[in-house]
């Protein structure tokens, strides 16, 4: 994978407002939606490999869970489905 580090991502706040950007310094991973893609960046920081990253994954999990009110044993069970049976394509441009 080629290693080029974004460093930092500014985004408007509420409307479009550039008066007080979101300010991102340092982001490990970036997904979005693009043309109908959905598209991912991966800037691991130093130090980072997969296990950092899987302890990632997980606590996206447990976020994605308390977002949605629902079990964190229900969302593994979608990860564990996607895992095994992949539905979507990602494109990772990184």
């Amino acid at each position: 994978m080629s290693v080029r580090r974004l460093k930092e991502l500014k985004v408007g706040a509420g409307g479009g407002s550039t008066e007080k950007p979101l300010r991102i310094e340092k982001p490990l991973v970036l997904m979005f939606e693009e043309d109908g893609q959905t598209i991912c960046h991966i800037h691991p920081t130093e130090g980072y490999d997969q296990r950092q990253y899987g302890l990632l994954i997980c606590d996206l999990v447990r976020h994605l869970a308390g977002a949605f009110d629902v079990a964190e044993d229900d969302v593994w069970k979608w990860v564990d489905r996607e895992r095994h049976n992949p539905t979507t394509e990602i494109i990772q441009p990184s």
